[in-house]
Formats: C-alpha cells, sequence, structure tokens
C-alpha cells in the first residue's frame, strides 16, 4: 500500500471558531431536511402524473405545477449550503496551478461575485414578497409572494455562506474533487497531475486484477 502526504500551505484567512462551525451544521441540518422534503414531493407529485397517464385515475393541475415549484424551490433554496461545502459545478482550471496566494485571490474574487448576484436576487425577492400581490397560482393557489419567499431565504443564506468563506476560510479549499470524491489536497503543480495519477491508479487497478488470475 502507497501512503502519499499533502502539503497544505498557508489557508490566508482567519481560523473558524466553534461557535459558527456548529450554528452552520445547524444550518445544513435544516436546509438538508426541507431539500429532501422537496425531492420527496417532486418524486410523489410526478408518479401521480405518471399514473393518471396510464391508470384510470384522474390527474390533477396541481400536481405538476406544484412539482415545479419544488424544483425551483430546492435549486435556491440549497443554493447556501453547496456553496459553503463548494460542491457546485465548476472547472477548477487556472486556480490548481496558482500557488497558494493566487488560488486564494481566485476564491475571495468568485465568492465577491457570488454574493453580489445573490444579493440582487435576494433584494428582488424580498421587493417581491412584501409588494402585497393578490395574484395567486392558477392551479395551488398558492399566494406569489410566499412562492418567492422560501428563494428569498435561499439567497440570503448564500451571501452568509459566501461572507463566511472570505473570512473564515474552510478546510476544503485547494482540495481537487473528481466526481464529488477529494482526491488530493495540493495544486496541480506540486507533486504532479494529481488527475492524472488518479486515472493511473483506475487503470493499473484491473490490469493487476488479471495477473492475479492467470496466477
Amino acid at each position: 500500500m502507497q501512503t502519499t502526504t499533502t502539503r497544505r500551505g498557508p489557508t490566508w484567512g482567519l481560523q473558524r471558531p466553534r461557535w459558527l462551525t456548529v450554528g452552520l451544521r445547524g444550518i445544513e441540518l435544516v436546509e438538508l431536511t426541507v431539500g429532501a422534503l422537496f425531492i420527496l414531493a417532486m418524486v410523489v407529485l410526478v408518479m401521480l402524473q405518471v399514473l393518471a397517464r396510464v391508470t384510470p385515475i384522474e390527474g390533477q393541475v396541481w400536481n405538476g405545477e406544484l412539482a415545479r415549484f419544488s424544483l425551483v424551490w430546492l435549486s435556491f433554496g440549497l443554493a447556501g449550503y453547496l456553496l459553503g461545502r463548494d460542491e457546485h459545478i465548476a472547472l477548477d482550471v487556472v486556480d490548481h496551478v496558482l500557488p497558494s496566494l493566487g488560488q486564494r485571490l481566485v476564491k475571495v474574487f468568485s465568492l465577491l461575485v457570488v454574493a453580489a448576484t445573490a444579493v440582487m436576487f435576494g433584494y428582488e425577492g424580498l421587493d417581491l414578497f412584501t409588494s402585497g400581490s393578490p395574484i395567486k397560482s392558477p392551479a395551488t393557489g398558492i399566494p406569489l409572494a410566499w412562492i418567492y419567499f422560501i428563494p428569498m431565504i435561499g439567497m440570503a443564506l448564500t451571501v452568509l455562506r459566501a461572507i463566511i468563506e472570505i473570512i473564515f476560510p474552510s478546510s476544503h479549499e485547494g482540495q481537487i474533487r473528481v466526481a464529488g470524491e477529494v482526491i488530493a489536497d495540493d495544486p496541480l503543480g506540486s507533486d504532479g497531475d494529481a488527475l492524472t495519477h488518479a486515472a493511473l491508479d483506475e487503470k493499473q487497478a484491473p490490469s493487476a486484477a488479471g495477473k492475479e488470475i492467470v496466477r
């Protein structure tokens, strides 16, 4: 078994206090619970639509409308959770080639852009929520103001996560992920190309298994 050691550079930020970590974990638990409920609602509502097409069960218009709302609420409601865990879809091409300070500057710039965008989304959501519009959704009858409530909260939590990541960077900075799994903590230029090493390990595993079978 080959063991590798990873070298961590300076974090270029303050150490995250314990109370903040505990608080964020509590928020994450609430976000995951709400997100799981939205996913469950989408699955059930879509299945009801499918059953209505292949069985004599009468279909309801509100099923599809509520499923679409659940998808929107899920996307915006968990934006902050994904930002805090660095699990948004991203192309990490330039930052892993830079030194640790360069990586930190790129990360801070991207967080500032995300925070500014989330502030604008949240402001518009607050304006729509407090507008007192009498408009309701045609099928479910949900007031328009409450439709924008969860996206507004999600954008507020996204801004909070971005500010926290700027001041108190988390430990996942500098990690390289393949399909959501961390394969290295070093930049690509420090000890060779980590992605290449991971690919070579996957190729060598079947060949080693074949040699064992031949023996």
